[in-house]
């Protein structure tokens, strides 16, 4: 009986990986949306073995990113070939504790690659003719110096990201600003709020995008130091300028966005007449209320008629919906104005600290963390203008955080 492996024995590969650690660079992976790509080839994962193990990497041209994963070869060479998205959703569906096998060989015209898993206890075998190895991208080449990132940079990216913009047409805030400017800052905005953080790293200033920002938000790069590295002023590549993140067996490049950043610092507010702190216990509930809340046409009132309490009521197309009341504690010159805000953008604004800080209802409002001293993350909040409290709602044009 003729074997997979007999039409190819000089280029045949055995290669066992453990199937925990295809999960997991799955999981990491995945964040890139290359299975979605156009181009056939970016559908697939490049896997490089060498005599310690093996590189898996995926692109969507706009960004690299790869994962070493421990692997016994044999023969012990190198090489590169190409898994489908496919086979790597076949290798996860794998028993618990088991081992994927993956043997690669060729036609005379198309690589080839069986898979064996164990599903169930019983073997499970597939076939695969991926693309050529030879058409996938290059991975970008990056030289310039290596400076640490510490795992806090990374956890406050995370905590300020939310607030950056997805609307494609105004790029320049679909990402994170790293800054070097007062030791270091992370800034976000969607021109209804803006969110600051303090960061450390060297370097220039530089905008991540936020498809870099999902990948930098998976547990091994948030929960550990990382790397940064800057390509040189005069690198050839300039023009096409990208950063490259390393945390762990983790590594990603990514194209900076291009443009320059609107000075931030003109709108946000410095003093304030009253401060408003939701208790821990009952911020993530408020959290969550405003969430699913979240359209375009709702807005949400707060007002204080409660001593110690704050109201919250939600008013969609004139009719209040929704009214809940949250004990707060209240400090100030004055008691806090009522005003009014968009649900998704006090969500996001809350998420960054349980303070809300006040002036009146035309000017924009700040959370900070309780107790913060004024060096922590904070977030600007633009209100929504309303004219009376019959929530007859005046057309919405403020001016936007960023201009």
């Amino acid at each position: 009986m003729t074997t997979f492996l007999d039409t190819a024995k000089q280029s045949a590969k055995l290669i066992l990986i453990p199937v925990s650690a295809i999960q997991a660079a799955r999981k990491l992976l995945t964040r890139l949306r290359f299975r979605h790509a156009n181009l056939a080839v970016l559908t697939h994962v490049l896997a490089t073995v060498d005599a310690a193990g093996i590189t898996l990497a995926v692109t969507d041209l706009n960004h690299w990113l790869e994962t070493r994963i421990p692997a016994t070869i044999n023969p012990d060479a190198h090489a590169r070939f190409l898994l489908p998205a496919a086979a790597l959703e076949a290798a996860v569906r794998a028993d618990k504790k088991s081992t994927v096998r993956v043997e690669t060989s060729s036609t005379a015209d198309r690589p080839v690659i069986k898979l064996t898993v164990t599903c169930g206890g019983m073997p499970v075998e597939s076939v695969y003719q991926p693309e050529p190895v030879k058409e996938f991208p290059e991975r970008p080449t990056l030289a310039g110096q290596t400076t640490p990132v510490p795992k806090e940079t990374m956890q406050a990216l995370q905590k300020v990201a939310p607030c950056a913009s997805t609307d494609v047409a105004r790029y320049v805030f679909n990402g994170v600003l790293f800054s070097p400017n007062d030791g270091g800052t992370l800034i976000a905005t969607n021109e209804r709020v803006l969110a600051v953080a303090p960061a450390r790293f060297a370097g220039r200033e530089f905008i991540l995008p936020n498809a870099a920002v999902k990948v930098l938000g998976f547990p091994d790069f948030a929960a550990r130091d990382a790397a940064i590295m800057q390509p040189e002023v005069s690198d050839k590549d300039a023009d096409k300028p990208h950063v490259q993140f390393r945390s762990g067996p983790h590594t990603l490049i990514a194209r900076t966005i291009e443009g320059d950043y609107p000075n931030y610092r003109k709108v946000i507010p410095h003093e304030f007449l009253a401060d408003a702190t939701i208790p821990e216990t009952h911020r993530p509930s408020v959290i969550s209320w405003l969430k699913s809340l979240d359209s375009k046409s709702t807005t949400v009132r707060l007002t204080w008629e409660t001593p110690g309490h704050l109201t919250l009521t939600h008013w969609d197309s004139g009719t209040a919906q929704a009214t809940i009341k949250v004990p707060v504690s209240v400090s100030g010159e004055e008691q806090p104005p009522a005003i009014s805000f968009g649900p998704r953008y006090l969500a996001e604004a809350l998420a960054i600290g349980a303070t809300l800080r006040l002036i009146d209802e035309m000017s924009p409002g700040m959370t900070t963390a309780a107790g913060s001293s004024g060096n922590g993350p904070f977030c600007v909040i633009m209100p929504r203008r309303f004219a009376d409290e019959t929530a007859e709602e005046i057309p919405d044009n403020p001016t936007p955080p960023t201009e």
